[in-house]
């Protein structure tokens, strides 16, 4: 299943990259919707499935790695571009693409996949459910790369390269934390899970946030809702 997952990811960034149909199927409004879906899944398993279970195994490592996820993406996002997909939807003038905000996304690319195998680590369902909001993420992020790199000048030969390692970043950090994760003691376990907790919760409400903030789009207040019950209603909750 793991492997699965890892497989929608890299081919939801390729695809979104290289269709040339994606621009017609994929407006702005249909994409913040999309992330609100993702930010009520993302939520919804972290506060009732990863979270516990890394309390679980012991609770203060489980905080510490949650609060050093939350800070990290909070201090990367204030320095570089971190998410290419706000980006493109603001239509942000201030950040360039630059190779060091490429690097950014390829480690933030990395920490989704790592996140992702972690996310088995607290049942197959949370794993699931974060891989599904993975590729439903990663397909658009594959087609706002590709119009972010074309916008700051990039030929095909670069947009695609940028793609291409953006895009096996994350089985490859899936594959890291795969074989880490077998041996583990509980302190470790915690702090790994916590970490992704963290990440979880900072991206989910980083995203639904900014467009409820800014708009009156019940329809994203809908799909974030449909996403968050949903999910923890799969549980029994």
């Amino acid at each position: 299943m793991l492997l699965g997952f890892n497989i929608l990811a890299v081919l939801g960034t390729l695809a979104g990259g290289v269709i040339p149909l994606a621009k017609d199927m994929l407006s702005r409004q249909g994409m913040w919707r999309l992330f609100a879906l993702r930010s009520g899944i993302l939520l919804s398993v972290t506060f009732t499935q990863i979270l516990p279970e890394a309390w679980a195994q012991k609770e203060s490592m489980a905080g510490w790695g949650a609060l050093a996820a939350f800070t990290l993406l909070l201090t990367m996002e204030s320095f570089s571009m971190m998410d290419s997909c706000p980006e493109y939807l603001e239509e942000c003038s201030v950040h360039v693409l630059s190779w060091t905000a490429v690097a950014a996304l390829f480690v933030h690319s990395f920490i989704d996949g790592f996140n992702l195998s972690v996310s088995f680590a607290a049942g197959s369902l949370a794993g699931a459910a974060v891989g599904l909001a993975l590729g439903l993420h990663k397909l658009v992020d594959g087609f706002t790369l590709t119009a972010l790199f074309q916008g700051s000048g990039y030929g095909r030969r670069q947009t695609l390269a940028g793609l291409f390692a953006i895009a096996v970043a994350t089985p490859l950090g899936s594959f890291l934390s795969h074989r880490g994760l077998a041996a583990l003691s509980p302190g470790p376990s915690a702090l790994l899970l916590g970490f992704a907790g963290g990440s979880f919760l900072y991206i989910g409400a980083s995203d639904v946030l900014r467009r409820m903030h800014k708009a009156d789009d019940k329809l994203s207040l809908a799909c974030f809702s449909f996403g968050m019950f949903a999910t923890a209603a799969l549980k029994g909750i």
